[in-house]
């Protein structure tokens, strides 16, 4: 099956034709993906001629979206019939950059591909059940907001743990699970079997880890001074928190987490120090909500530098828990996004097939 998969970004739209097969050859996971064209355009028709180019011949089955922001209606990746649209616009209030976004895509790829079933793949739809003590934020209940914790790396947390789990002989019971996304906005997930029982982010993104360019977790009574300088104004003050901070805001110069990870500079150490000592404390707090751990798993678009907070962050997490050096497993889960997304959109692809009337072994997409 080939899925082209849709990640809106600053620049336009990242593009990529992956195929699946099933089962993973020779048990590797990674072997079920295989990649024929990636890249990034300002518009679908270009990337439809990019296709029509390409030496690839067989069909797209299948268009899949990424989108940050699902809410509690998208508990699982789900194809774009009007009826989910509708559902999609009216949580506008929200999330509304992501869902114009996600919304503007969709029409733009029924345009572009009239004839390929689209659907959408959600960041939040991990973490739709998180439990109410995690959700639930101290406001008074007559404010007219109901704002929520949510996390923004379940498609990767999702992929990780369930490599991991599968790997871990628990005797039966669920796993206990600590995933920690290493992506520009980096994430820690406590993870019960396949169910989240803890994550760093909040009601946006920026609650949680310090990122590329996001403050990360701060005192609420800064963001509002920020908002009240005539200098600034709220509009700038976000900017300033989620687009100016972060590794970028703290040396001067725009720096990604690899390199922050990496870097031998003093400067750039010293960055990495706070980042670790913020990771080990979420670390702490995931422990606490699960009430133990049998191993740790890495993800995200810098996982291939997962060794560096690894050699930080295991031997406490070890001694906290009372076990010997190198006794906790860890991985790291290397499957790219748009792979992931691609499986999502398949999965969402035959949970909305159905027999054709007359036939018991013909398949088609449910109009609805």
């Amino acid at each position: 099956m080939n899925s082209l998969v849709l990640i809106p970004g600053k620049n336009g739209v990242s593009y990529a034709r992956i195929s699946i097969q099933a089962p993973p050859l020779h048990g590797d996971t990674n072997a079920r993906f295989a990649s024929g064209l990636r890249g990034t355009s300002a518009a679908l028709v270009d990337v439809r001629a990019t296709l029509a180019a390409s030496p690839w011949t067989s069909p797209i089955d299948v268009l899949t979206i990424w989108s940050m922001y699902g809410g509690p209606d998208f508990a699982t990746p789900v194809m774009a019939s009007r009826t989910n649209q509708d559902k999609l616009l009216r949580m506008r209030s929200q999330a509304p950059l992501s869902v114009a976004r996600t919304a503007g895509l969709i029409a733009e790829a029924r345009d572009a591909f009239p004839e390929t079933p689209v659907a959408l793949a959600f960041e939040t739809s991990f973490f739709v059940d998180l439990p109410t003590r995690e959700t639930t934020y101290a406001l008074p209940g007559d404010s007219g907001m109901s704002p929520r914790r949510w996390g923004y790396h379940g498609l990767y947390h999702e992929e990780a743990t369930c490599q991991l789990g599968q790997t871990l002989d628990t005797r039966g019971r669920p796993a206990r699970l600590l995933s920690i996304c290493l992506d520009r906005q980096p994430e820690i997930a406590a993870v019960l079997g396949s169910a989240p029982l803890l994550v760093t982010s909040g009601s946006t993104p920026v609650e949680g880890l310090p990122g590329e360019c996001n403050c990360g977790e701060i005192d609420p009574a800064i963001a509002l001074a920020l908002a009240a300088d005539p200098a600034l104004g709220p509009e700038h003050a976000n900017i300033l928190l989620t687009q100016e901070s972060g590794f970028a805001g703290m040396l001067g110069h725009s720096i990604t987490l690899g390199e922050v990870l990496t870097s031998k500079r003093a400067r750039v150490a010293k960055i990495r120090d706070h980042l670790l000592y913020r990771i080990r404390l979420a670390a702490g707090s995931s422990l606490a909500a699960l009430e133990g751990l049998d191993g740790v798993v890495f993800s995200g678009r810098y996982a291939e530098h997962a060794a560096s907070v690894a050699e930080h962050l295991m031997p406490h997490l070890e001694r906290t828990l009372d076990r010997a050096p190198g006794s906790l497993p860890w991985v790291t889960c290397m499957t790219p996004l748009d792979a992931i997304v691609a499986e999502a959109g398949f999965s969402a692809l035959l949970a909305n097939k159905r027999p054709r009337s007359g036939s018991n072994d013909a398949w088609a997409a449910s109009p609805s």
